[in-house]
C-alpha cells in the first residue's frame, strides 16, 4: 500500500466517478482503475459498487474511507509545514544558548545543516538567567537552558525536549593534575573527596538565576567540599584563563572536553550528581523550523549518539 494508491482511492470516494477523479489527480482512468483493483487485492474486498451508471462506496469502503481521510490530511500537514520551512518565516532558525552551549551546539548545526540546506542558522549566547525570557519573547525560537532552569508558571506554553544527561567534570591544569592528583595525560581516574577539599575553585557565575554564585556554592557544600575559596568568574574563557594559570580548579559539564584550550584536563569525578540536559520551545511556535529542529534533529538517536560519545 502507498500514498499515492490511497489518493486515488480517496478522490473516487469524493467524486464517485473515475473519470472526475482521474482528472483531478492528471492521470489516465485506466491508471485509476488498475490501482483502485490493487488496492482491493490487497484489502481483501471490495470497496466500490461499480455499473455502467453509477459508483457506490461499500459498507467496508466507507469503514475504510474514514480511516485513510484522517491520515491523508496529515500527510499533507506534514509536507505543507516542511515546504514553508524554506519560505516566508520559517526561512531562519535562531537558537539561544547559554555560556557552556558551545559544547555541543556546532554538531547539531552541521547535522541540521545537512538536511536542511536553505534554512538560515543563527546563534546567540545570553546568560542562562535570561534564555527563558529571549525564548517568550521570541527572539529565538529554540534555547538551550540550564538543567536547573525552572519552567515559568504557565509551562504548558514551554515545549521541552530531553536530549542527554551529564555529569561535569573537574577541571584542572596539567601541572595541579600531577601535583594534587598524581595524574599524568592519559592516567585519569575519578578524583577523591579529601583530595579537592582546601582547594582553590573557581566558578562560572551570572548575577540571578541557575548559575548563581550562591547555587554553585551551596552544590559544594551539599557535595561535602570544603574549598579554601570560591571565586566567581563571568565568562568561560575566564575561567579557562585562571584554571590554565594553575590558580584553582573548576565543574564544568562534562560535554566541554572538546573545547578545552591545550594544557587544560577534564577529569571524572563521582562528587557532584548528573544534570538531564534539555531544548525549549514554545509550543505554539510559529516557525516550521523550530519544530524540524526540535522534532527531527534532537530526537535522531544517531546524532545524540554522536554527541554522548564525548561525553564521560
Amino acid at each position: 500500500m502507498n500514498l499515492e494508491r490511497l489518493e486515488y482511492f480517496a478522490a473516487v470516494a469524493e467524486h464517485l466517478n473515475f473519470t472526475r477523479a482521474a482528472d483531478v489527480c492528471h492521470v489516465a482512468q485506466t491508471a485509476i482503475s488498475r490501482h483502485i483493483a490493487a488496492l482491493e487485492r490487497e484489502v481483501g474486498c471490495k470497496l466500490f459498487y461499480r455499473t455502467n451508471r453509477s459508483v457506490e462506496l461499500t459498507p467496508a469502503g466507507k469503514a475504510f474511507h474514514s480511516e485513510i481521510i484522517p491520515m491523508l490530511d496529515h500527510y499533507h500537514r506534514a509536507l505543507e509545514k516542511a515546504k514553508n520551512a524554506y519560505s516566508g518565516p520559517a526561512s531562519s532558525l535562531h537558537l539561544g544558548i547559554g555560556p557552556y552551549g558551545m559544547g555541543f551546539v556546532s554538531q547539531l548545526f552541521r547535522e541540521f545543516h545537512s538536511l536542511f540546506p536553505d534554512i538560515g542558522l543563527a546563534v546567540s549566547q545570553f546568560p542562562y538567567g535570561e534564555l527563558m525570557k529571549r525564548l517568550e519573547e521570541g527572539a529565538v525560537d529554540v534555547i538551550f537552558p540550564h538543567p536547573d532552569t525552572p519552567l515559568p508558571e504557565d509551562g504548558k506554553r514551554i515545549r521541552v525536549q530531553h536530549m542527554f544527561a551529564a555529569a561535569p567534570g573537574l577541571l584542572v591544569s596539567a601541572e595541579r593534575a600531577k601535583e594534587w592528583f598524581g595524574m599524568e595525560p592519559g592516567g585519569e581516574r575519578p578524583v577523591r573527596k579529601w583530595e579537592l577539599n582546601g582547594k582553590d575553585f573557581y566558578l562560572l557565575a551570572e548575577p540571578f538565576g541557575p548559575l548563581s554564585l550562591e547555587t554553585g556554592r551551596a552544590q559544594l557544600l551539599e557535595a561535602g567540599l570544603t574549598p579554601a575559596s570560591v571565586t566567581p568568574v563571568n565568562s568561560v574563557s575566564g575561567l579557562f584563563l585562571m584554571v590554565k594559570a594553575g590558580l584553582g580548579a573548576a565543574f564544568v559539564p562534562s560535554f566541554m572536553g572538546e573545547e578545552l584550550p591545550e594544557g587544560l584536563f577534564l577529569l571524572p569525578q563521582k562528587l557532584l550528581p548528573a544534570q538531564n540536559y534539555c531544548s525549549m520551545t514554545l509550543a505554539d511556535s510559529q516557525n516550521p523550523a523550530a519544530e524540524l529542529f526540535s522534532g527531527g534533529i534532537l530526537t535522531s538517536r544517531t546524532v545524540m549518539d554522536g554527541i554522548k560519545k564525548g561525553i564521560r
